[in-house]
């Protein structure tokens, strides 16, 4: 019951805002650069901020472990992964907070590694950069909304929520075949949320793989967690917009196509997890 009623104080929470709390309390996910105080009173390396953020990134991913495992069990309509069997190494990429003027470069390195992926976007950011919506369209991408602002969209009113998801959709290049995907910003959802878009026809979609990019700012040590939590089915959120999302989407993709993962949309994910389960069936 503790822990129940513990639970229920935490989950209208932002899970990365509980993170970036822990962050910015510790100051551990900036590494200094290496100088020389005066006098020689110490030396200032990054090796102990290195083995804080190991044990730092061990208590986010079990933390993330454990609420994944309690919201699967809880809303199986909701997606996280989509797991199969060893034999098939496949995952979904999904990228966040697009279109930005780091798109086109994104899109580019997508080409060279023939990769598709979900791109989950923001309303207010299509007006500024319709074209580049229209490319990730073109170029055989999914494209799934993440609401209209960057914001947690839990506190908005569910009428408000639907409102900007039909408007977004407006937005959108016609495609009779989309899937209706929507993940909400900050990650949090409600019932009722998952409710509201079931009667309009949109799934909701989170994922099992999460390198808290927007609070750790090294592209190195967010590639490398996305690679070591890799699973057949996995679903990896990343995000787009940032400096280095370049980089540190450059580096994920080097690492999958060196260990034979083949990389598609979540639409096509949830098509062969589908068909090993006929399959499996009949």
């Amino acid at each position: 019951m503790r822990f129940r009623r513990g639970f229920r104080r935490v989950r209208h929470l932002s899970i990365f805002r509980i993170w970036s709390y822990i962050y910015r309390k510790l100051q551990w996910v900036k590494i200094p650069e290496k100088h020389v105080k005066i006098d020689d009173e110490e030396n200032l390396s990054n090796e102990s901020c290195a083995s804080k953020l190991r044990i730092f990134l061990t208590i986010m991913i079990r933390f993330l472990f454990l609420i994944f495992k309690y919201f699967q069990g809880k809303y199986p309509e909701v997606i996280f992964h989509l797991p199969l069997p060893s034999s098939q190494r496949f995952v979904a990429l999904t990228l966040d907070d697009a279109p930005s003027p780091e798109t086109p470069r994104i899109l580019d390195l997508l080409n060279i590694y023939k990769a598709k992926v979900t791109f989950f976007v923001i309303g207010k950011q299509i007006s500024d950069y319709p074209e580049i919506l229209e490319r990730i369209y073109n170029e055989g991408h999914e494209i799934g909304i993440h609401g209209w602002a960057d914001e947690p969209s839990y506190k908005l009113p569910l009428v408000e929520l639907e409102r900007q998801i039909k408007n977004i959709e407006t937005m959108l290049p016609r495609d009779p075949n989309r899937v209706k995907w929507f993940r909400p910003g900050s990650g949090w959802f409600t019932k009722s949320m998952i409710e509201m878009l079931r009667s309009i026809n949109y799934k909701l979609a989170l994922g099992s793989v999460y390198p808290h990019d927007p609070q750790i700012r090294n592209p190195r040590i967010n590639a490398a967690h996305v690679l070591s939590m890799v699973t057949p089915g996995a679903v990896i959120i990343m995000h787009d917009r940032r400096a280095y999302s370049y980089r540190q989407l450059e580096l994920v993709l080097q690492g999958l196509a060196a260990d034979g993962w083949g990389v598609l949309t979540l639409g096509n994910l949830q098509k062969l997890k589908m068909n090993h389960a006929e399959e499996n069936f009949t």
